[in-house]
C-alpha cells in the first residue's frame, strides 16, 4: 500500500515536471519570435521617440535575481533619467515598455515579473518623464501591445532604444523596428546585458542591420 502511494506520488511528480518543461519550452519558443508588423513608409515619418525596455524592480530593481544586472543598474538608470529628461524637454515622445508574466506555471519556476508584483513595475529610481507605458509578456516590444498604435499616432519613424538586455528584448524590439522600416539608433552605453560578449554580439549585428550606435561620451 505504501510503494503504491510512493509510486503514485512520483507519478504525479513526474507529470508537474513534464507539464512546467513543455510549457517552458513553448513559451520560450514563442517569446523568441520577431514580428514583421506593417511597414510605416518611405520616407518614414518625421518624430522621434525613446524606448525604455525593462528596467523594472524584477531585472534591476529589489526583486532582481540578476546579480550583473543589478551591479550595472546604478550607472545605467542615472543615465537613463539623464537622456529622457533631455528627449522629453526636446518634444520627443518617450515610452516605458515592461514585462510582466502572467503564464501561472512560469511564475511557478520563477515569479520575480509575476503580474502585480514590485518586480513587474518600473524600477522605482526611474523618473518618469510624461508620456507612455507598454505592458508586453513577450521579447518584441511591438507583439501583444500597442506600441504600433502609439507610435503611428504621434507620427514617428525613429526610435531611440536604452535599457536591457541588449540581447534579449532590446535585440527583439531592434528587429521588430527593422521589419517595419523605423529608423534606429542604440544608445551603447544605455544599455546592458548580463554578460559583456552577449552585448558585444548583439551592438555588432546592430551594426550589420545598419542601426546607428550612439556612443554617450
Amino acid at each position: 500500500m505504501v510503494k503504491k502511494i510512493f509510486f503514485r506520488i512520483l507519478l504525479a511528480l513526474g507529470l508537474v515536471i513534464v507539464i512546467l518543461a513543455g510549457n517552458l519550452a513553448i513559451f520560450s519558443m514563442t517569446a523568441s519570435k520577431i514580428s514583421e508588423g506593417t511597414p510605416i513608409g518611405n520616407p518614414p515619418p518625421p518624430n522621434t521617440a525613446l524606448l525604455v525596455i525593462d528596467i523594472q524592480g524584477g531585472t534591476t530593481g529589489n526583486t532582481s535575481a540578476l546579480p550583473a544586472l543589478i551591479e550595472q543598474s546604478e550607472v545605467l538608470i542615472e543615465r537613463v533619467n539623464s537622456i529622457a529628461e533631455e528627449m522629453f524637454a526636446q518634444g520627443n515622445l518617450i515610452v516605458y515598455v515592461r514585462t510582466e508574466v502572467v503564464n501561472p506555471l512560469l511564475n511557478i519556476l520563477n515569479n520575480t515579473m509575476a503580474r502585480g508584483t514590485e518586480g513587474a513595475e518600473l524600477d522605482h529610481r526611474l523618473i518618469i518623464q510624461p508620456g507612455e507605458v507598454v505592458v508586453k509578456r513577450r521579447s518584441d516590444s511591438f507583439v501583444g501591445t500597442n506600441l504600433d498604435q502609439i507610435l503611428a499616432e504621434h507620427n514617428v519613424g525613429k526610435l531611440v532604444l536604452v535599457g536591457l538586455d541588449a540581447s534579449a528584448c532590446v535585440r527583439s524590439t531592434v528587429l521588430a523596428a527593422h521589419n517595419r522600416g523605423y529608423s534606429i539608433s542604440v544608445l551603447e552605453e544605455a544599455v546592458i546585458s548580463g554578460k559583456e560578449e552577449n552585448k558585444a554580439e548583439a551592438i555588432q549585428e546592430f551594426r550589420d542591420l545598419g542601426v546607428e550606435i550612439v556612443s554617450m561620451d
